[in-house]
């Protein structure tokens, strides 16, 4: 990072700051820029993170992706961390030897008989936001799903049956 920044932002008041702090929180948090690291990302996968306590990149391997955040092992001492994906630069290498990613193969479309009324359901929706409610109604080819703040239309490909145990 620039030495000349660091020193402006060493100096700025202290409500500008927090003004900043919020700005970038909200960028790192923006869904389509996690969509587009996750899209290069793979289990297994071999990355650089960044790590706090020596301020440098670190090389890792992803463990497992999750919604907001990925678990990274680190190949020097072995330790996992959960990490947001800010926190990782994808190897250069990596993007232009596998430039598509393993494609699973292509289902059948589940038809909304599937599902039965009262069923309980959960499915992401576009923002990466997980919602949990109960199938009201069963329509041609969407199923209206009643959440806690609101009805859903949804497609039943993205439906996931929720077993209480």
């Amino acid at each position: 990072m620039d030495s000349r920044l660091l020193d402006m932002l060493r100096h700025a008041p202290s409500i500008d700051l927090y003004e900043l702090n919020l700005i970038v929180n909200q960028l790192l948090a923006d869904p389509a820029r996690i969509l587009e690291v996750r899209r290069h990302l793979h289990q297994g996968a071999s990355v650089s993170f960044f790590d706090h306590r020596i301020n440098t990149l670190a090389p890792g391997r992803v463990i497992e992706l999750r919604q907001k955040d990925l678990r990274i092992q680190d190949e020097r001492t072995r330790t996992q961390w959960i990490l947001p994906y800010a926190a990782v630069l994808i190897d250069p290498a990596q993007k232009v030897a596998s430039p598509t990613p393993h494609v699973p193969p292509v289902q059948a479309p589940i038809p909304p008989t599937a599902f039965n009324i009262g069923d309980t359901v959960t499915f992401t929706d576009k923002y990466l936001r997980e919602h949990v409610g109960t199938v009201i109604r069963i329509n041609t080819k969407t199923l209206s799903v009643q959440c806690d703040d609101s009805t859903w239309r949804v497609t039943p490909r993205i439906l996931r049956k929720l077993i209480d145990v």
